[in-house]
């Protein structure tokens, strides 16, 4: 897992036999689907990282860490 990486990193592995210098020349197109909660999950992270920052620091502004006798 790298910065920001929640559940890990996808990898392409391509394996290839009996290449020939035919087929150096051409196009390779990969294509995959990606779920709208894998979309999503890096902005909510982000969003709620910022958030619980703010209402801690809000939370440790409102302590009253005042001595009386």
């Amino acid at each position: 897992m790298t910065f920001l990486d929640t559940i890990g990193r996808t990898a392409l592995v391509i394996k290839a036999r009996n290449l020939v210098d035919d087929f150096r020349e051409r196009e390779l197109v990969v294509s995959y689907d990606y779920p709208l909660s894998a979309r999503l999950r890096k902005p909510v992270i982000i969003f709620g990282s910022v958030m619980a920052l703010f209402v801690s620091t809000w939370v440790l502004g409102n302590l009253n860490l005042k001595f009386t006798k």
